[in-house]
């Protein structure tokens, strides 16, 4: 009797084992594919508000570049164990400058009327060329932001990831969604022709 009871014993220690690795294989594998963020403060309004949790997906760049327009997680330049959340707007070896009450990327003004409503707020004239493998990001609500204007450019091994998905509160989950800052229309040009 006792053999078949030690058997039974050793057969169920052997699945709670399995079951402990696996769901620890399905915990560290996930925590390498995606990870949560909490938002903390008002520098993403309107897309991002504080008290959010997000899911940022760690992978977006393993087979592509950060985008214009991208919301990403990163370490901050200024306190590296601080992760902060920001909109990518100007790509490796682009001038960004601010004038107009706006943002300007080689020379072309950015239309950024999908994401942001408001004034940029800072110093007029103010240029920096971005350097390769790194980017230059704003926060949406700028006057409660600090970004690269106060921290400057943000290398890309400091990204931890692009967000994807907000799932708390519950009202508003769902994915991010995508906006990408285009450029504003040049400027007319009127040509004068001689009267014949």
């Amino acid at each position: 009797m006792a053999p078949a009871v030690l058997r039974r014993n050793s057969s169920v220690l052997l699945e709670i084992t399995e079951t402990v690795l696996l769901a620890l294989l399905i915990f560290f594998g996930t925590r390498m594919v995606v990870q949560n963020f909490r938002v903390d403060g008002g520098s993403m309004v309107p897309a991002l508000e504080n008290g959010e949790f997000l899911l940022v997906n760690k992978l977006a760049y393993v087979a592509a570049t950060p985008d214009r327009g991208d919301v990403v997680v990163f370490r901050s330049p200024a306190k590296p164990d601080e992760d902060l959340v920001k909109r990518i707007i100007g790509l490796p070896n682009e001038t960004v400058e601010f004038h107009d009450g706006g943002v300007y990327v080689d020379g072309r003004r950015l239309d950024e009327n999908e994401y942001f409503a408001g004034v940029t707020g800072t110093r007029a004239g103010r240029s920096l060329v971005v350097p390769d493998q790194a980017y230059f990001v704003l926060g949406d609500n700028r006057s409660q932001s600090i970004d690269s204007r106060s921290f400057g450019i943000v290398p890309e091994a400091s990204i931890v990831g692009k967000v994807w998905l907000v799932y708390w509160p519950v009202g508003k989950f769902g994915v991010l969604p995508g906006a990408a800052p285009g450029f504003e229309p040049a400027p007319e040009r009127i040509s004068l022709r001689p009267a014949a």
